[in-house]
């Protein structure tokens, strides 16, 4: 399956009422639950999510009439990539609040990060009913079709939004995507540049312009873009790692696996979750001759995804130089049938 666009952020926190308005008949500490709300909110800010979903949930607590609450909570937890408790928290508050927009747009999005593809579309239309044109609902809609393979649909979905609303950047990126996706690089540079002009910090736009130029060989470019977007995200976003393993591939295939494996480093401690940052400082310590070091990293690829064809074509080779042949046969076995079922992609 080709990879996700985009996890949106949809922020749907801003949409709740600072004050916490009661929806439900009965006594609460009212006082003590926005005191613990206004807390969460501040470690959410601060990208301190544990934090801020245990100030959610004491908030809840305190304040069970509060049903609001459960907006932020859930956002909170999807950043800690809890997509079930999230998915159980938004739909505990749509109990109460069926008709909420924001519920509902929330909801699509846990699907959409949990994979759990055609509840996502099937949300997002159900908001496209009652709000035609929602810019929200439609990225949603064209990221999930995207990623069911109906590329025509989830092209026309970007460019329905980005008629109606053109100056949309993140629709604007993910129509880029699309475009990187299927190959069309010029294209793509003229969305991601399209955003730039819309938002000229925008971190992703500058990384997904150094993939494309590196898709047209032109490496300089590639460099000063990537290098532009990780000096945007190195402070002020600690969660996005895309550059650094972007720069570290960039780097592996310019035979300089010092630099790749000191980027790749960076983007694990960024993103443990992800299977291609520990399969590529893997790569590089396999380069270095650091074979002890290769063999974590490169198991620890393949724990986190399975699926990933790479690692496991690197882990034969090296149970191989170790002279386990046992676990070699296992490892070339299992990147046959992860590459059988996953077919190429741009990264």
């Amino acid at each position: 399956m080709k990879p996700l666009l985009l996890l949106l952020v949809l922020q749907v926190a801003s949409l709740v009422p600072a004050n916490g308005q009661d929806k439900a008949q009965g006594s609460c500490d009212s006082v003590q639950s926005l005191e613990l709300r206004q807390s969460g909110r501040e470690a959410f800010d601060k990208h301190q999510y544990e934090a801020a979903a245990g100030r959610f949930s004491e908030a809840l607590e305190a304040c069970p009439s509060q049903h609001d609450i459960l907006i932020e909570l859930s956002e909170a937890q999807a950043r800690l990539r809890e997509f079930d408790l999230a998915i159980r928290s938004i739909r505990e508050f749509l109990e109460g609040e069926p008709g909420s927009v924001p519920g509902r747009l929330a909801l699509a999005n846990y699907y959409l990060m949990a994979q759990r593809l055609p509840e996502a579309k099937l949300e997002a239309e159900a908001v496209l009913r009652t709000a035609p044109g929602q810019p929200a609902a439609l990225k949603i809609e064209g990221n999930t079709e995207y990623l069911l393979g109906n590329v025509g649909a989830a092209e026309d979905a970007f460019i329905k939004l980005l008629d109606r609303h053109p100056d949309d950047a993140e629709g604007a990126y993910m129509l880029g995507r699309i475009y990187y996706q299927e190959g069309r690089i010029d294209h793509a540079i003229g969305q991601f540049e399209r955003v730039l002009k819309l938002d000229p910090r925008s971190y992703k736009a500058y990384d997904n312009l150094g993939l494309c130029y590196e898709a047209r060989g032109e490496k300089e470019k590639a460099l000063r873009h990537f290098l532009t977007s990780i000096k945007l995200v190195e402070r002020d976003h600690p969660d996005y790692d895309w550059p650094f393993a972007n720069l570290a591939e960039l780097f592996l295939k310019d035979g300089d696996p010092e630099k790749a494996f000191a980027l790749a480093s960076k983007a694990a401690d960024r993103n443990p979750h992800s299977a291609r940052n520990f399969y590529l400082g893997g790569k590089a310590l396999c380069q270095l001759d650091k074979t002890d070091l290769c063999l974590n990293w490169l198991e620890r690829s393949a724990a986190l995804d399975p699926s990933y064809p790479e690692p496991l074509y690197l882990l034969a080779r090296v149970y191989r130089k170790l002279g386990q042949e046992g676990k070699a046969r296992e490892a070339q076995e299992r990147f046959r049938e992860a590459s059988a079922k996953r077919p190429d992609r741009l990264r």
